[in-house]
């Protein structure tokens, strides 16, 4: 389904996913966010579609540790599937075959683009839920600290995401297209916040550039960005 869409990428947060946190926006480097920002619109069509189960509905169980802590207390869990579409991944690769600068800039953008439009969806499932006394833990993704990516061929079936947005998984687990991701929601009838995503369960930890220079993207996060519970490195919200 289709849902409203963020007036303007948060640049901020690309800027910190370049690596680049703190950069002020000069000449060079503004026409470039414009333009990465100008054919990340033009192309981007998101899509999502959920469906909320009873939790015992699903082969959760020996799903890793990380996972059952987030679903603690919840009777039921939401699934959720969201991409910004196929023509996103074509402008990408053209953009790195003909400008690797503005390339990185644009795939930057789209990532952030992709978790800001999970987080209104969200925000509309959180407030639907409370208006029947129900409450949402935040996103959890396959993937996250012990959760095998093999989860995501289960999500994805459960929801139907194919024929309900066009998002596919590969042999390897993996979603296509590229700028794709899956979450899992816990719902109970009281106050429940799931397991908060950080370095543990980043799944760029490994590799990640803020780690390699001692700090972290929280400590390194605007402070509106701070407490958000999907880890702004990590590209799966």
């Amino acid at each position: 389904m289709q849902r409203p869409v963020p007036a303007a990428v948060d640049r901020a947060t690309a800027l910190r996913y370049l690596g680049a946190s703190g950069w002020q926006p000069v000449t060079a480097l503004g026409n470039l966010l414009d333009r990465a920002e100008k054919l990340v619109w033009g192309v981007a069509t998101p899509r999502a579609v959920w469906r909320t189960l009873p939790v015992e509905a699903l082969p959760l169980q020996g799903r890793g540790g990380d996972l059952q802590r987030h679903l603690q207390g919840c009777r039921e869990v939401t699934l959720l599937a969201a991409t910004l579409g196929s023509q996103l991944d074509a402008l990408l690769r053209r953009l790195e075959l003909s400008d690797i600068a503005l390339a990185a800039i644009a795939d930057a953008m789209a990532s952030v683009l992709l978790e800001q439009v999970c987080d209104a969806w969200e925000e509309e499932l959180r407030t639907g839920l409370a208006e029947q006394g129900r409450f949402l833990t935040g996103r959890f993704a396959p993937g996250y600290g012990d959760c095998p990516l093999e989860l995501n061929d289960t999500l994805c079936q459960a929801v139907d995401s194919v024929r309900g947005c066009g998002l596919a998984v590969t042999p390897q687990h993996l979603l296509t297209p590229r700028k794709s991701t899956t979450a899992l929601l816990g719902v109970a009838d009281h106050p429940v916040t799931g397991a908060k995503a950080g370095c543990t369960t980043c799944h760029l930890r490994k590799t990640c550039a803020y780690r390699k220079r001692g700090t972290t993207c929280f400590s390194n996060a605007e402070p509106a960005d701070r407490g958000r519970e999907n880890c702004a490195d990590s590209g799966s919200i």
